[in-house]
């Protein structure tokens, strides 16, 4: 890239006439705006230091770390329950252990695994990696030695680091597979014999200077699919598809800003976390990490570390919103500006009561998924004007839905939503075949089923293997589960399918009862339904769980209800509740 086009690239105000250039964007006048609402505008006074990092690396995401190093060294990057790190640090840590994967051998076309809670070391290595340009496989810190087998031989990791949390599961998987290859680094004290010690060597490492500017390039990531049905694949990630102009596209529609401290609570190997711990650090924000969810914990960080955003599944919300009030009453949120739900259902229930606690100003919801980036936003003031909405594209979001034969379907009819837009991932990790099956000509689906409305706004009525066809009717159950949320006596739902001789399936709500639940508040379920959907949407079969089981992501897993209520052969399960 040429010096002067480098050098231009500094300027905010030239990112805002390359939004304004776009056609959902043409008013300069709007990106300029967002430029000065996140303090953007004001973010690059040290222009001499900044210019010398973006004049040796360039600018995306294996040079931001740099550049905030350049410019406010001393801010803080990284608090957690370790220690804190400012941005020269944060950087110092990063380029010491690009060195050390580096003098190992890491190369390109390697993937090199991440296995462990949410903590510092674990962005570091991922920042190292991407310098490198290495992919980063972002593994479950819940995996178990079974599961890592087939992980492993897919993505071809031959280096694994763990943490004194996962080290158990990576021992037991060596012990039962020894000649595997595998090297395994362990990050925090006292590494077991079989492991190679992970801080030590780094800080041999540190003041050798930049190692990204001669080996760097075009970074990925390996985000594992949450695999509620069959294996998990590996879906590649660009980084650099999440660039400026992405980034102001987001933020058009976030109340972010420069600076902001942002909570991580969802587990870093997730791509929700992923996105949102690369925008907070595009701003230069302070990442707060809580290692293992914990809604008394997490909502005590929100209040006592003054946070100004978080991204949380509903499932970790609907727990803090669960808390007493009192703990909330000791617990205030003044500077909570953002509560961005996503990667699973938000229902309309817990929406309302999200926006009780919150306000509508501080809730958003979206959506999207590993395969398709972000693609949706809603926020609390749309979510109550248009119960259950996604909300509308983003800027350099194309959405469609189609019919059986893929042809485009009028507004208000319900078929399989299609996307296209640059943020899709490349492919799925040395598997051509499940990559082809998503994609028709530019456009990808991940098999969910919904509508958008005359005025653009996206529902989603679930995922094509949920829908339940009783009767001959096609029943979709999130509209059920959107229905049975708002009763006052239900804290959490789930809507199933089970065989049936008479009607094919058999509608069947398993609900998680709110204190005080007895079985004859099914017949109030039962009329509450009534009065809101049609017959043939009508649950006729009702069950209680204490939980739902849900993957670390929040997803219901659907299959082990039908499996717990039904038989894997269809027969049917024991009732605790029947009408």
């Amino acid at each position: 890239m040429a010096l002067r086009d480098r050098l231009a690239e500094l300027d905010p105000r030239v990112l805002a006439q390359r939004l304004a250039a776009d056609p959902p964007h043409r008013i300069v006048a709007r990106a300029a705006a967002v430029l000065r609402r996140t303090g953007m505008l004001e973010a690059g006074a040290n222009r001499v230091a900044m210019a010398r990092v973006v004049l040796r690396e360039g600018m995306g995401v294996r040079s931001m770390h740099a550049i905030h190093a350049a410019a406010t060294p001393g801010r803080t990057a990284i608090i957690d329950r370790h220690r804190r790190l400012d941005y020269a640090g944060l950087l110092a840590e990063i380029e010491a252990t690009a060195h050390l994967l580096h003098d190992d051998g890491a190369r390109r076309g390697e993937p090199v695994g991440l296995m462990m809670e949410n903590r510092a070391e674990y962005i570091v290595l991922w920042m190292a990696l991407t310098r490198l340009g290495i992919p980063c496989a972002h593994l479950s810190s819940s995996s178990k030695a079974s599961e890592l087998g087939p992980l492993l031989e897919r993505t071809g990791i031959v280096r694994l680091f763990v943490s004194e949390a996962t080290a158990p599961t990576a021992a037991e998987f060596v012990h039962e597979h020894p000649d595997t290859g595998l090297a395994v680094f362990h990050v925090g004290e006292a590494p077991p014999a079989s492991m190679r010690p992970y801080r030590t060597p780094m800080h041999a490492r540190l003041g050798r200077g930049p190692l990204g500017a001669t080996t760097g390039g075009d970074a990925a990531s390996v985000v594992y699919t949450s695999g509620t049905t069959g294996q998990p694949k590996g879906a590649v990630r660009d980084l650099g598809a999440l660039g400026p102009l992405e980034l102001l596209r987001i933020l058009e529609r976030l109340p972010m800003r420069v600076g902001d401290r942002h909570l991580v609570v969802a587990p870093l190997y997730h791509s929700g976390a992923q996105a949102f711990t690369l925008i907070n650090t595009a701003l230069a924000s302070t990442l707060v990490l809580l290692d293992r969810f914990d809604a008394d914990q997490a909502l005590a960080l929100l209040s006592r570390e003054r946070i100004h955003s978080v991204f949380m599944v509903p499932t970790m919300l609907q727990r803090i919103l669960d808390l007493p009030a009192s703990v909330h009453a000791r617990r205030p949120t003044p500077c909570l500006n953002a509560i961005i739900s996503g990667a699973a259902p938000f229902s309309i229930g817990l929406r309302a009561r999200a926006i009780e606690r919150f306000g509508a100003g501080a809730i958003f919801d979206f959506y999207g998924a590993t395969e398709l980036g972000w693609v949706t936003l809603a926020d609390g003031h749309e979510m109550s004007a248009r119960p259950g909405t996604l909300g509308r594209a983003l800027g350099g979001q194309e959405l469609r839905v189609v019919d059986d034969a893929r042809q485009p379907v009028p507004p208000g009819t319900i078929g399989k939503i299609y996307t296209r837009s640059a943020q899709h991932m490349r492919g799925y990790l040395r598997d051509d075949e499940a990559t082809a099956e998503i994609r028709d000509h530019g456009w990808v689906t991940v098999d969910d089923l919904g509508f958008v409305d005359a005025d653009g706004h996206l529902f989603l009525t679930g995922r094509a293997r949920d829908m339940v066809i009783s009767g001959g009717v096609n029943v979709y159950p999130a509209e059920v589960e959107n229905v049975l949320s708002q009763h006052d006596s239900v804290r959490d739902v789930a809507v199933i399918g089970l065989p049936d001789p008479q009607w094919g399936e058999r509608l069947t709500a398993v609900i998680v009862p709110a204190p005080g639940f007895d079985v004859a508040q099914v017949a109030q379920l039962d009329g509450w339904c009534r009065e809101r959907l049609a017959k043939a949407k009508l649950p006729r079969r009702w069950e209680t769980v204490d939980t739902l089981p849900r993957n670390p992501t929040g997803k219901v897993l659907k299959q082990l209800l039908r499996d717990q209520f039904g038989g894997p052969d269809g027969a049917q399960g024991p009732t605790n509740v029947s009408s």
